[in-house]
């Protein structure tokens, strides 16, 4: 099996990956922390910040005249206070008042306007209850064709406003040298060269590798895998070391997941970036995806980035092709 071996980065120092920033809000449920993750990365990148309300698709059963007028004022009350903030910190915001299923709403909206990421509150079901009810985080972080940033319900490490700057120090990077862990690894080093932070490089090694290679042993295995950890991780080193970024590396061996969370608990990670080719069907009930995994037991803010971003980031032209092609089949 042919695997990747090596992390293509073609922007500058001077990229500004984030110039659209999108922070959906539900009905009352509105998570501070998002708002405030929200505020300080359009602060910190000079970025228009979208507030999009979502009414609820499923309305009473009143006179739609009364309907629209509460709905008005259910809106205004959540929107205005986080406007509010944005322009305290003399940030361009854009409000908008949406109604419709959540995923296709962001998805119309985000198309429409040039969204870069998506900054969205971390799903509060189970993994069990997120497959049976289709929760709307899990299906965004998987379907939709951007960077999804997952905001736990927590204090930002810093206000927004002038210490905004030092809210991430220590950038975790998973990664398998996949396009999605690639086009991951590229936003974890801009952001940790935009916030002055330290990045840190992990492969793992895991029993899932051995399933990968039929009739070899598993120190063959093994060795094969190490050498490829080893080459990836010493790309990441050699690609902060070109935009003066600190690094640590590390190689280490176990369940993905559980590797990931022990990581960022002995390192006081603040925020990890990773790809997620994301499971369906039965694979998914019994397993779950490692980033909705780590999404669901992290106290802090994970930027995914699923097969479909990746494919548009690398390969945009094939992307879009695809995508036409699908819109037309469905017409018909």
């Amino acid at each position: 099996m042919n695997s990747p071996s090596h992390l293509e980065v073609r922007e500058g120092a001077d990229i500004n990956l984030y110039n659209q920033i999108l922070i959906p809000l539900y009905g009352a449920d509105i998570r501070d922390s998002v708002v405030q993750y929200g505020l300080s990365l359009a602060e910190t990148y000079d970025a228009a910040l979208h507030v999009l309300y979502i009414q609820d698709e499923e309305r009473t059963e009143v006179e739609s005249d009364q309907v629209t007028k509460q709905e008005e004022w259910d809106a205004a009350a959540v929107i205005e206070p986080v406007v509010d903030q944005a322009h305290s910190l003399g940030l361009n915001v854009i409000p908008a008042v949406d109604s419709g299923h959540s995923p296709g709403v962001i998805r119309e909206y985000a198309e429409e306007n040039d969204i870069d990421l998506l900054v969205h509150q971390k799903p509060t079901q189970t993994r069990l209850a997120r497959i049976l009810r289709r929760d709307v985080s899990s299906h965004i972080i998987q379907n939709i064709s951007l960077p999804v940033l997952t905001i736990p319900d927590m204090d930002p490490s810093d206000p927004v406003g002038e210490l905004s700057t030092s809210q991430f120090t220590d950038i975790l990077v998973p990664t398998d040298g996949y396009d999605e862990a690639s086009v991951a690894f590229k936003h974890g080093l801009q952001i940790a060269k935009r916030y002055d932070a330290t990045l840190h490089g992990l492969f793992i090694i895991s029993e899932q590798s051995y399933s990968s290679r039929p009739g070899f042993t598993w120190e063959e295995v093994t060795d094969s895998w190490e050498q490829r950890g080893t080459r990836l991780l010493e790309d990441i080193t050699e690609k902060a070391a070109t935009l003066d970024v600190p690094v640590r590396t590390t190689l280490s061996f176990g369940q993905p997941q559980q590797e990931i969370l022990k990581y960022t608990e002995v390192t006081d990670i603040d925020l990890v970036t990773m790809g997620t080719r994301g499971l369906t069907g039965i694979r998914r009930l019994l397993q779950g995806s490692v980033a909705a995994q780590v999404i669901e037991e992290a106290d802090y803010p994970v930027l995914t980035i699923n097969r479909r971003t990746a494919e548009l980031k690398k390969h945009p032209y094939i992307f879009l092709r695809k995508t036409n092609q699908n819109r037309k089949s469905r017409i018909y």
